[in-house]
C-alpha cells in the first residue's frame, strides 16, 4: 500500500491518476512519485508486510506534512520498524523501532538548510559524566574499573573483561617507533568478510582493507594515547571492502589508556554495535579525535 503526502499535509493513494493529472502528468513515462519526493517536496509513504518505508528529501518536508504524518508514524512504529529513506546529496536510510528517536529525527531532517551527503565516518564525543548514564552497562563499567584501578590494567580489569564478554569487542593497541600496532583483538568485529582482527597481531591499527576507515580509527586511538584522556564515542561509519558492497556499522566505542605492570603504556579499544544510533548530521567529523 502506497501514499504520496502532498506539502499540504494532504494524504494521496498511489497510484492516482487525479493526483498525476495534477502534477500535469496524466500519462508519465517516467518514476511521477519518485520525482515529486525529490523536487515537489512530496512524502513516499510505503507500507510492507515487514517494514513501512518513509522516503523523502531532506530539507523539504513542509511543517503540515510532518504534522499529518507523525499521529500514523506513532501507531506504525509500534507495529513494525519504520525506516527514513531520505535524499541528501545521495539516498540514505535509517531504521526505528521507538517513536521518540524516529519523530526527533524526522524534525531534525525536514527542514535541514543545507541536504549534503553524510560524512563516511562520523563520531560524537561523550563526556564522561554523560557517558555514564546512556552507555552500554558493560562499557560504563569498564570506564568505572579503569578509574578505580587508577589507569592501571591490573588481573581484576582481565577478568572483567572475560566474564563481561567484552573481550570479544575489545582490541589491544601498543605503540611502536611511533606508529600504534595491534597487540591483541577478540573476535567479534566481523565488518570485512576477508580480514579478522584476531588474526592480525603484530599489524598497525590502520592496516584494514578500508584504509580511509582504518586511518580516521587510528587517529582517535592516537589521539586517546598522547592526551592521556579516555575518548568516548558514538560512531556512524560506512566502511568499505574492496569487491564488497559498503557496510554501515553503528556503535559506542571507549578507548582507554592504561599503564601495564612493566611500566609501559598501552590502549584498550572496546565498542559494542547500536543499530539504534542517531547522530545529527550537523557533527562535524572531518578531524577524528579531535572533539
Amino acid at each position: 500500500m502506497n501514499y504520496l503526502i502532498d506539502p499540504q499535509g494532504h494524504w494521496w493513494r498511489w497510484p492516482s491518476a487525479t493526483l498525476a493529472e495534477r502534477l500535469g502528468h496524466a500519462d508519465p513515462d517516467f518514476d511521477l512519485a519518485g520525482y515529486a519526493v525529490r523536487n515537489l517536496g512530496y512524502v513516499w509513504l510505503i507500507v510492507e508486510e515487514q517494514v513501512t518505508l518513509m522516503q523523502f528529501r531532506a530539507g523539504m518536508v513542509s511543517p503540515a506534512a510532518v504534522s499529518s504524518l507523525k499521529p500514523y508514524l506513532r501507531k506504525a512504529v509500534a507495529a513494525k520498524p519504520v525506516a527514513l529513506v531520505f535524499y541528501a546529496s545521495g539516498w540514505l536510510e535509517e531504521a526505528f523501532i521507538k517513536a521518540a528517536p524516529l519523530l526527533a529525527r524526522l524534525d531534525e531532517l525536514a527542514p535541514l538548510a543545507e541536504p549534503r551527503m553524510r560524512d563516511q565516518f562520523i563520531a560524537l564525543s561523550h563526556q564522561p559524566r554523560e557517558w555514564l548514564y546512556h552507555a552500554h552497562q558493560h562499557l560504563s563499567s569498564l570506564f568505572e574499573l579503569w578509574r578505580f584501578e587508577g589507569g592501571v590494567f591490573s588481573k581484576p580489569v582481565q577478568r572483567y573483561l572475560d566474564n563481561s564478554g567484552l573481550i570479544e569487542r575489545t582490541v589491544f593497541i601498543t605503540p611502536r617507533d611511533n606508529e600504534l600496532y595491534v597487540t591483541a583483538s577478540g573476535s567479534g568485529f566481523t565488518i570485512y568478510d576477508s580480514f579478522q582482527m584476531n588474526r592480525v597481531a603484530g599489524r598497525r591499527i590502520s592496516d584494514q582493507p578500508d584504509r580511509a576507515y582504518g586511518s580516521w580509527v587510528e587517529a582517535s586511538y592516537r589521539t586517546c594515547f598522547d592526551s592521556g584522556r579516555p575518548a568516548m564515542d558514538d560512531v556512524d561509519a560506512i566502511i568499505e571492502e574492496p569487491d564488497h558492497d559498503p557496510r554501515r556499522r553503528r556503535y559506542q566505542r571507549m578507548i582507554l589508556p592504561w599503564q601495564q605492570a612493566d611500566g609501559s603504556r598501552m590502549l584498550t579499544g572496546s565498542s559494542l554495535l547500536n543499530a539504534q544510533l542517531a547522530i545529527p548530521l550537523s557533527v562535524d567529523s572531518s578531524t577524528p579525535g579531535s572533539k
